[in-house]
């Protein structure tokens, strides 16, 4: 049997050990059971009077008002009642009513904080006053309801402690806690060795999601007993933690080429603003109870709609790791669909979903852990690669002898696989004026001067340099903000070289032309292309007055087969 076998079968018998001993009865019927909305000053015998104000099917569920009343009218077929039961959601009061047919009324009336919470499922419960056979009609009285789901999933219960799930999803639920528990472990020893954000952000959302499930189902109160409030609030915070975490994950973890600025600048943005409103509404102010609930839906909304773009973005710039986003979040987003519609349109029920929900969710953590180890897989072989390459250049042939760069023919035997691997920008800098230095001082001094200048360029993952000869380097890069990068590299040319080479009677500067291969376009272009049309924009750049960069991006589209015909 594997470690994670026995894991989850341990977290299934202690469980299973921890349960009421009631917890797997099930909900009495009834009648007829209907709500309606009603302000604080209404009694419930005013209410009822109207029966136009009252809806007896499983919709049109609000909270718009101070007041909801439930009635129930009870079945003389099934056992007595003795609990009411709801789910796990704030509200300031419940107060209970048993009403039988002489007239005769008993009630109790009780605060949020006497509710008491279950382990075996998202629920609290509180006693009803006695129900005898004389009994006709129990109505819940419930002021202040954060949710929905406070007045859709109210029922009544022979159990007088009130019963939680059945035995099926109780198991379902500690196997998705169990599936979320590996890859948290795992994640943790990636980033013990990575230290790459994308497995920090996991981990975080990793995290979130555990515990948003242990309170979502109520297992939470296995461990400790929180109070009604403080439960939603975790649970709140917990949904806006996901949401700005998974995007934080989709912006770090997708190739470097994958986003482009402005989808980079959306993800992060959004998870700003996502994670703001989780930890705002889990604030415990009155005014926000209608809107507290309708904010996180909405934040939901502007999660998936991020998710999906950057998603088809990345699909669109041929991303490889793309298809594990897309087969992780693929279920969470029609669940996640699902669940707001039915929480925003009066016809749906508000449901929790908490089953499909949680394990939508559990499907994404393995899908990424599975996207993660893959990721780890490329960079060690990139590492490797690299490590093969550079033992590989460092033979004369391949390497410049004075700056220690690539030369013009590394680069050129290597330059579609670099392509491949998303170095899809070049840029050409020559050094302004280099003839005079030599002649004014030697070429010894020279030579310090263009080792000074390969000195500010940046040789690392995501760009490389070579010297062209003479004083000419090339610089190809990968990534979003690569133009960026190379203009910091030129600009660097100046200090260094005045830094490494005292003495010299004049700056010494570099101009540069730029070429960005935009990946959407059907151009193959190869290292010649590429590098006559940065040499064109290197020449305009000293028509210009020298010390600048002259930058265009490169695209191009296959004819319309129509018009081809």
């Amino acid at each position: 049997m594997t470690a994670p076998v026995r894991m989850v079968l341990m977290l299934l018998v202690a469980l299973a050990g921890l349960m009421p001993a009631g917890a797997l009865a099930h909900p009495l019927t009834v009648r007829e059971q209907c709500h309606a909305e009603a302000s604080a000053q209404e009694s419930y015998a005013s209410v009822s009077l109207d029966p136009r104000r009252w809806t007896c099917s499983a919709d049109n569920y609000s909270i718009d008002s101070e007041v909801v009343f439930i009635r129930f009218r009870l079945d003389q077929t099934s056992p007595l009642p003795a609990s009411f039961v709801t789910h796990a959601a704030t509200f300031a009061r419940v107060d209970l009513a048993v009403l039988d047919r002489d007239g005769t009324m008993r009630s109790l009336s009780y605060p949020e904080r006497e509710a008491r919470h279950l382990g075996s499922g998202p629920v609290v419960s509180v006693q009803l006053p006695p129900v005898t056979r004389n009994s006709e009609w129990v109505v819940a009285r419930i002021t202040g309801p954060w949710s929905k789901t406070v007045v859709s999933q109210a029922r009544l219960d022979d159990d007088p402690e009130g019963t939680g799930w059945d035995l099926g999803e109780i198991v379902a639920m500690a196997m998705i806690c169990g599936m979320l528990v590996l890859p948290l472990l795992f994640n943790g020893g990636f980033y013990v060795i990575l230290r790459q954000q994308y497995v920090l952000w996991h981990l975080v959302l990793i995290t979130a999601m555990l515990l948003q499930a242990l309170v979502g189902t109520g297992f939470i109160h296995l461990i400790a007993d929180l109070p009604t409030f403080a439960e939603g609030a975790v649970s709140t915070f917990c949904y806006g933690t996901i949401g700005a975490s998974a995007l934080m994950f989709t912006g770090t973890f997708l190739e470097p080429h994958a986003l482009d600025r402005a989808v980079q600048r959306g993800l992060r943005l959004t998870a700003a603003a996502v994670f703001g409103i989780g930890a705002f509404t889990m604030l415990p102010f009155n005014a926000l109870r209608l809107w507290s609930t309708l904010a996180i839906y909405l934040a939901m909304i502007a999660t998936i709609v991020m998710l999906v773009t950057a998603q088809v973005h990345a699909w669109r710039r041929g991303s490889n790791l793309v298809w594990f986003q897309i087969a992780g979040w693929t279920p969470t987003v029609l669940v996640g669909v699902w669940r707001i519609g039915c929480y925003l349109f009066p016809a749906g029920h508000p449901t929790d979903s908490i089953v499909p929900y949680e394990l939508s969710l559990a499907v994404e953590v393995v899908a990424s852990s599975i996207g993660i180890i893959s990721r780890i897989v490329v960079l060690r072989r990139e590492r490797d690669d690299a490590t093969a390459l550079a033992q590989e250049l460092e033979g004369e042939a391949r390497r410049d002898p004075l700056t220690g760069l690539w030369n013009r023919h590394a680069i050129e035997a290597r330059f579609r696989d670099l392509v491949r691997d998303g170095f899809r920008t070049m840029a050409v800098i020559d050094l302004d004026h280099f003839k005079a230095v030599n002649d004014s001082h030697g070429h010894d001094v020279g030579d310090k001067v263009l080792k000074a200048a390969a000195g500010a360029l940046v040789f690392d993952a995501d760009t490389r340099a070579i010297r062209m000869g003479g004083e000419e380097f090339l610089l190809l890069l990968r990534g979003p903000d690569s133009a960026e990068r190379a203009e910091r590299c030129r600009r660097a040319i100046t200090t260094r070289v005045a830094a490494g080479v005292p003495g010299l009677d004049r700056m010494v500067t570099a101009s540069m032309g730029l070429v960005e291969h935009d990946p959407r376009g059907a151009l193959q272009a190869d290292f010649a292309t590429l590098y006559r049309q940065c040499d064109k924009l290197l020449y305009e750049a000293k028509r210009l007055g020298r010390n600048r960069t002259m930058r265009e991006k490169m695209t191009s589209f296959a004819p319309d087969a129509a018009l081809a015909i």
